[in-house]
């Protein structure tokens, strides 16, 4: 397990946790967490209910929770108990506990080895750095992504600030390994500090 803890981002505000010493979200920037939450989200929108949505590395839950009050059926996977037990320490992350939402363990890259092809609408993955989950950005973890994804599908993967040196590195190397895999539309979403693919070409949303 690693060293993880809950830390305030503001006083009428989610918390965030922080990862061996990462913290989760972006804050104190003029984002907080839930905002934060919301422009993943909203990078690959529409959500509509019914949807097929796997979230990796489910974190505090605020993804898969907002998903899910969307009215999607989300699978969320996490690697570390440790993040479970900060959810149940956490209000805003009660939904995860509902019901509503399916919980698998294990490491992302061979969990989404186990799901059918074409099996999702969206697929948001908020993995750890590169440093420590370097396997979450591998082309191999992004082939089986591409398996999974349905035909209209999208995929929403954070990276950090993109116009950061260290965010605009990792960006690099994950918009060609994307590419590499088959992926026909990948972009840079500078606003949700992430990229979207999909198989074919992609807009952003505004």
């Amino acid at each position: 397990e690693r060293a993880v803890s809950l830390m305030p981002s503001g006083p009428k505000t989610w918390p965030t946790a922080l990862i061996a010493g990462f913290s989760m979200h972006r804050f104190g920037v003029g984002v907080d967490p839930k905002e934060d939450t919301e422009k993943k989200l909203g990078a690959v929108a529409p959500i509509r209910k019914g949807a097929r949505v796997l979230d990796v590395c489910t974190g505090l839950a605020y993804t898969a929770s907002m998903a899910a009050a969307r009215g999607a059926h989300v699978t969320t996977i996490e690697l570390d108990t440790t993040m479970t037990k900060m959810c149940r320490m956490n209000p805003h992350s009660k939904l995860l506990f509902s019901g509503s939402i399916q919980q698998l363990y294990g490491n992302g890259a061979d969990v989404v080895k186990t799901f059918k092809d074409g099996e999702f609408d969206r697929i948001i993955t908020d993995p750890p750095t590169f440093a420590l989950a370097g396997e979450l950005y591998s082309a191999e973890f992004y082939a089986d992504l591409k398996r999974i994804l349905k035909p209209k599908g999208k995929v929403y993967h954070y990276i950090g600030d993109p116009k950061s040196a260290s965010g605009g590195s990792v960006a690099a190397g994950v918009v060609r390994r994307l590419k590499a895999v088959g992926f026909g539309g990948v972009e840079i979403d500078y606003d949700a500090h992430g990229i979207i693919a999909a198989h074919d070409h992609i807009k952003l949303m505004k």
